[in-house]
């Protein structure tokens, strides 16, 4: 794609500066102290709650006990790539980590405008989309990792398009060995038989998984670390009545004990019925890689995305800060962009439907209405995310099930 000019770089960095310091005065102006808008946010109000209680101690522990700590749901390299802040003094580890979340924000806003050729007005409606999203602000309160692989799965579109296959597959592995779900964005590769890049993306899993842990921590530690590491997400099941928890049949659960209906039976069925929607986008990223749409393999990580909470049991807010570029990116493509095929109709009275849902869930993921909810207790429970990505998802259905058909029969 063509490098943007010096000129709407100069703009779009200035409008950008100019909606943080808004977002910023929006933010002191409702809660006056950091302390407060995480208290509101969350049960934390220290920097980093998860940083400071989980990841720090594990960086400390992980040459030591082998073993993950309680409460650590990630991989071996994520342990040592802690161990480098754990190195240092706490209140120098919590800074380095703010920094590090920090570049993570402004690599996400520029991610939008290197992977959607959108215009300047739209580059800046993604920037304050994105700095006004409660996913955005519930993971810089806990200091968690759902920035840095969302940044890094669309860090490796990024170096795709330009090219250099390598390091994104690198980006890919790095991704996977924080959370293990980013292994699904392999599929759009494999939908296209695209072999090369899946060896090695594999490659740099089995790296980043295996290879390094053995390495630093020996085969039997990583092996031990493994299986603690089962252990915990065996042991997971306290996940179900978190009203933080935005994955589907959670959702379902809480919502249908508030109406007095005992469904907890019914999980199973739930699951079933929420992996077949995951299911449903995976069959739809195949029609879209054999059709070859316009921008297909953003199609294909943008649908893997909205996926996520019908498959990742432990959906937080923090792994959905991707819905404030599916808002967007949908917003572009409805306005702005170009169909995803040049057959692709344009109906008005589809436009206006998908917009009004566009619109209802910016809405429900924003700052604003959840000051107005003024519960985060309440606003997870009755799961304000996982409707705004639904909504989202739904939208891509339907801008996207007719070509995906069109393309079967073809």
């Amino acid at each position: 794609m063509p490098a943007p000019s010096r000129g709407r770089a100069l703009w779009f960095a200035l409008g950008s500066l100019g909606i943080a310091l808004l977002v910023f005065a929006y933010l002191v102006y409702t809660w006056r102290t950091l302390p407060e808008l995480q208290a509101a946010i969350d049960t934390c109000t220290q920097p980093f709650c998860d940083f400071t209680t989980f990841y720090y101690p594990m960086g400390k522990a992980v040459f030591r006990s082998g073993t993950p700590l309680e409460g650590f749901m990630y991989a071996p390299f994520t342990a040592l790539l802690l161990a480098l802040f754990s190195s240092l003094a706490i209140h120098t580890s919590i800074v380095l980590w703010g920094l590090l979340q920090a570049g993570c924000v402004v690599l996400y806003l520029l991610l939008f405008r290197w992977l959607v050729p959108a215009s300047l007005r739209f580059q800046l409606l993604f920037v304050f989309i994105a700095l006004t999203s409660f996913p955005l602000w519930h993971n810089l309160s806990w200091g968690q990792v759902g920035i840095i692989t969302t940044v890094a799965v669309l860090g490796m579109l990024t170096l795709l398009e330009r090219g250099r296959r390598l390091s994104a597959a690198a980006l890919l592995g790095f991704a996977a060995s924080f959370k293990f779900f980013p292994f699904i964005f392999l599929a759009p590769f494999a939908f296209r038989r695209d072999f090369r890049f899946l060896l090695l993306a594999s490659l740099a899993c089995v790296a980043f998984l295996v290879v390094v842990p053995g390495i630093l921590m020996g085969p039997g530690d990583t092996l031990t670390f493994y299986r603690g590491l089962l252990g915990t997400l065996a042991a997971s099941e306290w996940v179900v009545n978190n009203y933080n928890s935005q994955y589907f049949p959670h959702v379902l659960l809480r919502l249908s004990g508030e109406m007095g209906l005992s469904a907890r039976p019914y999980l199973p069925l739930f699951n079933i019925f929420s992996f077949s929607l995951a299911v449903l986008s995976l069959v739809l990223v195949y029609f879209v890689q054999r059709a070859r749409l316009l921008h297909a393999d953003l199609w294909s990580i943008h649908l893997l995305f909205l996926s996520i909470p019908f498959f990742l049991k432990t959906s937080w807010p923090v792994d959905l800060v991707y819905i404030s570029f599916a808002q967007a990116f949908l917003s572009w493509q409805l306005l702005e962009g170009k169909p995803p095929r040049p057959d692709a109709p344009r109906n008005q009275l589809t436009t206006g439907i998908l917009l009004t849902l566009l619109v209802l869930s910016i809405s429900l993921s924003n700052m604003v209405t959840f000051y107005l909810i003024g519960d985060h207790e309440v606003y997870g429970f009755l799961g304000f995310i996982f409707w705004a990505n639904l909504l989202c998802l739904i939208a891509s259905y339907i801008l996207l099930i007719p070509l995906g058909l069109s393309s079967a029969r073809s």
